[in-house]
């Protein structure tokens, strides 16, 4: 699929997130003002909140508001657009919403009727301020009108609530600034900023200030103070009006703006910048005509007229087409795969252009939810290699880690999070947390695809500073077990395996326990670095591999149990495994050379007992015969936003369906139909009532019913990997350290599938399955006519051909 067909294959009704830009996303979790012209629910600018943004009311000529009822909603990617009906006016009004790549949020009106008569119409953008906000911690800084380009601005400033208030130096404790620049494509006929006392900030025409003055003036007065009141508490309310007129029988259009940046002077460069494109674009007929699955209703579509082609799509489209096309028979295989493919461009972040912010590489935030989510993240990082690795670009892939090498802490650590603060103290940026992440296994999968010995040499000796930050801090006994010393740093809080080390572990406090996650990520970067330094002629390769040696043994010795046939942690204090039986437990198959075939009784005794892991919708984060399991999350009879005694986290299955398809392959074929149907019982998850047309992405569902947690609003989260699932397993792409290529899917019973667009060290790939009908040279249910079997070209030329899923094995020159 091209990007624009993509674009449409992803098309619903239910969703409204907007992203695409550079720092900002306009997806607020629990919006109250959809069907409100604009965009009056917050937007995000990195972690900030900002908002109201601004909404839009009509008023006719004798001052009446136009009743706007929607009727229905259409979104994908770019866009998002709603139909309006004011049958008072015999009025149709198309609204169509985007993010523009310069972190700009329009919103363009066509406004059409078919009376026999000329309408003119007010048309008022405005916006409402609280001058304190969030108990003081958002403040709004400042305010001006530019009236020779109609542009309202205002600033605000966001402080840091622990630092009080200092009249003689207002930018003491202020962590960032920004600004927002509200305007138009057409000049406006008047404008005001109105300050008024404390009120329901609410989106309601009767509200505001400009109610009364349009009625009275006919305008809005013309006013703007140049300086805001800074002990004022209530409302500053800034507003732009503008005359619009209807033809007989026709249709007008406006388009609104608001550019949000880190300054007054980014702002409006941006607003000009999109000015001039939706000019441009006005100026051209489009090509493009409504979606065939677009709301207006055949009989009340408008006469076609020249409609502004928002950049955003043009941006969208090419983000698809930098990524493999992947297609297949199952609708939800391929469904999945490109609205994975949204959701990380979504939380894709390109701040690279503000110093202050620590983040030079662009990067992918772990989710849409102000207050940590909107960060660059330690736990997530990794899987989100894993998956942009598979890009035609490795810039994203590169930069997941390479924002950490730059804000490396002085032990030789990487901060858990990198905070948006743009001054003051560095610590408050990198000192705030940290997690285990697993960088060996994604640092030697994205050379694996994108060859680059510069990326390596930049990396290493950050990587080795790392891994001696774990040889001392967290073995300082040498054991080749690694510390955990809070339950907040696995990303996993809330489990019973951190309360047999100490009963008080959920209240948040240290403690000391030998995390197997931690230790298969440690053995993996011990790996990696042997490797990696093999390569790169370093000497330290003997000295990785003897690390890695002493981390396999206490693996297989100290938190291997027999008896149980199950991996488990260790309590240092007493030198004994714990019993606490976690889905971690089967993370050391997804480290090759760390678990053997000695303990594949793992999966047929645990994973696959539906007694423990094996539920209706797989793998719960803790058996079921834990006392601590709560499939509803609970603990302490409270139910929790993060809990990890039971719930189905798509951190954990990706974890999980990794270790069990590698075991599937390289230790016991007869685990592979298991692992299909792991992965693919995973990926129906998520989606809603088992509706094709709602694919989600929350951080867990109900292990019992499929439910996703609509109450946490984490929709479109990032902290997992599934593109990296398919294109291994269900295609079986997976390249080696040398220019080897394996294809061995695993056998998931498709009639079909295509991975085209595939650049692997520099060549082009297409691989192809057709299932054989049992007539000869005949592909059963295939939509083209490509070979029958497994078929792989390799820069535009046939190079091999199965007639069964046997695995291939290609050298790339």
């Amino acid at each position: 699929m091209n990007g624009s067909q993509v674009l449409g294959y992803l098309a619903r009704k239910d969703k409204w997130f907007l992203g695409g830009g550079k720092k900002v996303v306009w997806a607020p979790e629990f919006p109250l003002w959809l069907d409100q012209p604009g965009f009056w629910d917050h937007a995000c600018y990195l972690d900030y909140k900002v908002g109201p943004i601004f909404t839009v009311t009509i008023i006719d000529e004798r001052g009446r508001e136009v009743n706007l009822n929607r009727l229905e909603r259409y979104w994908q990617p770019d866009h998002s657009s709603q139909l309006y009906r004011d049958r008072s006016h015999d009025l149709t009004i198309q609204e169509r919403r985007a993010l523009l790549p310069w972190d700009v949020l329009a919103s363009s009106f066509e406004i059409s009727h078919m009376l026999d008569q000329e309408q003119t119409f007010h048309v008022i953008v405005w916006s409402a301020q609280e001058r304190f906000e969030s108990q003081g911690i958002y403040e709004l800084d400042g305010s001006r009108l530019r009236q020779r380009d109609s542009t309202l601005v205002w600033r605000r400033r966001v402080r840091d609530a622990r630092v009080p208030r200092n009249p003689q130096n207002t930018d003491e404790g202020v962590m960032m600034k920004f600004a927002v620049a509200l305007g138009a494509n057409r000049s406006a006929a008047s404008f005001c900023i109105k300050t008024s006392d404390r009120q329901p900030n609410y989106p309601r025409w009767q509200y505001s200030p400009f109610y009364e003055k349009l009625a009275e003036y006919g305008h809005l007065g013309n006013e703007a103070p140049q300086n805001l009141d800074p002990d004022h508490p209530g409302l500053t309310y800034f507003g732009l009006h503008y005359k619009v007129t209807l033809p007989p029988g026709g249709r007008a259009g406006i388009t609104f703006f608001a550019a949000i940046a880190g300054s007054e002077e980014e702002a409006m460069i941006n607003l000009r910048v999109a000015r001039r494109r939706e000019d441009l674009n006005r100026r051209q007929p489009s090509p493009e005509v409504l979606d065939p699955a677009h709301p207006v209703p055949p009989t009340e579509t408008p006469e076609r007229d020249r409609r502004p082609t928002f950049p955003a799509k043009r941006h969208w489209q090419e983000h698809f087409e930098s990524v493999p096309d992947f297609t297949c028979s199952d609708p939800y295989l391929q469904k999945y795969y490109w609205y994975r493919w949204y959701g990380l461009r979504l939380n894709t972040i390109q701040a690279g252009d503000d110093e202050r912010l620590g983040l030079p590489y662009p990067c992918i935030f772990e989710g849409i939810n102000l207050g940590w989510f909107r960060q660059h993240i330690t736990y997530s990082a990794s899987c989100h290699m894993l998956e942009t690795r598979w890009m035609h670009d490795p810039t994203l892939a590169q930069g997941s880690i390479l924002n950490f090498v730059v804000n490396q802490l002085e032990d030789g650590s990487f901060p858990g999070v990198i905070k948006n603060i743009y001054q003051g103290d560095r610590s408050l940026r990198v000192g705030v947390a940290f997690y285990h992440s697993n960088w060996g296994l994604a640092v030697r999968e994205l050379h694996r695809v994108h060859p680059d010995l510069t990326f390596l040499e930049k990396i290493y000796q950050p990587l080795a500073a790392y891994l001696g930050y774990f040889q001392r801090v967290r073995d300082a006994d040498g054991t080749g077990l690694y510390d955990v010393i809070s339950q907040w740093e696995t990303g996993q809080e809330f489990m019973s395996r951190y309360q047999q080390v100490d009963p008080d572990a959920d209240r948040g406090g240290n403690f000391r326990l030998k995390g197997l996650d931690a230790t298969v990520y440690i053995y993996e970067l011990q790996q990696t670095m042997a490797w990696m330094a093999g390569i790169l002629a370093k000497p330290e390769a003997g000295k990785w591999q003897n690390m890695a040696a002493t981390t396999r043994q206490a693996v297989r010795q100290r938190l291997w149990d027999p008896s149980q046939e199950f991996f488990y942690d260790l309590d240092p204090a007493t030198g004994r495994r714990t019993t606490a039986k976690a889905a971690i437990g089967f993370y050391p198959f997804m480290a090759r050379g760390l678990a053997g075939r000695e303990h594949l009784g793992i999966f047929t005794r645990h994973l696959f007992n539906e007694n423990e892991f094996w539920t209706p919708y797989p793998v719960p984060t803790t058996s079921k015969d834990d006392p601590t399991y709560s499939p509803g999350g609970e603990w302490n009879n409270q139910r929790l936003v993060c809990p990890w005694n039971g719930r189905s986290w798509l951190m954990t299955n990706s974890h999980v369906a990794e270790a069990l398809a590698r075991a599937s392959q390289d230790l016991d074929a007869s685990l592979q139909p298991k692992a299909v149907e792991l992965i693919n019982r995973f990926i129906k998850m998520l989606f809603l009532d088992g509706d094709l047309e709602r694919p989600s992405s929350y951080e867990y569902y109900n292990p019992v019913t499929g439910q996703a947690p609509f109450f946490r609003g984490t929709e479109d989260y990032m902290h997992s990997w599934i593109v990296d699932l398919i294109i291994k397993y269900v295609v079986g792409v997976q390249p080696g350290d040398d220019g080897r290529l394996l294809i061995r899917p695993l056998p998931f019973n498709l009639d079909h599938f295509t991975l085209d667009r595939l650049k692997v060290s520099g060549h082009w790939l297409k691989i192809t399955w057709r299932k054989s009908s049992g007539v000869t040279g005949q592909a059963f249910n295939a939509p083209d006519n490509n070979p029958v079997g497994l078929t792989v070209w390799v820069d535009g030329e046939r190079v091999a051909n199965n007639s069964t899923l046997e695995p291939l094995e290609i050298k790339l020159a």
